[in-house]
């Protein structure tokens, strides 16, 4: 009886955590979203000024969830990320519409890639 109860605990415990990082890589993952798609507008728009403020948020947002990407995060995702944000960071500075655009676009993908990748479905365990 026991370990029975001890396994129940263990598979609460498990549930509750693996829910409350869903949650909380969902509320990141939107806010980098959000904030991607101003970038995009005011490359659009080509207020470059506005999207290196945007640019900045973005590591902002990233070094401030540093240690849950850490602990918890794909690296490999991470690293695209940082790698695409490092490409939008140039080509915003050196006014590239349409290549940043791209890569606000990509960076849209790897956004809405994030919880979804870590979702339990059938695709991510076969």
């Amino acid at each position: 009886m026991k370990s029975f109860l001890s396994a129940m605990i263990i598979a609460i415990l498990l549930v509750w955590g693996s829910g409350s990082y869903m949650s909380e890589l969902e509320s990141i993952s939107k806010e980098l979203y959000e904030v991607n798609s101003s970038a995009y507008d005011s490359i659009e728009a080509e207020d470059y000024r506005a999207a290196e403020e945007d640019i900045d948020e973005i590591y902002s947002v990233l070094e401030k969830h540093h240690m849950f990407f850490a602990a918890m995060g794909n690296h490999t995702e991470l690293d695209n990320i940082k790698t695409n944000l490092a490409e939008l960071e140039v080509y915003t500075k050196s006014r590239e519409k349409y290549d940043a655009l791209s890569k606000c676009s990509v960076l849209s993908f790897l956004f809405e890639h994030l919880p979804a990748n870590s979702r339990l479905r059938i695709e991510n365990i076969l």
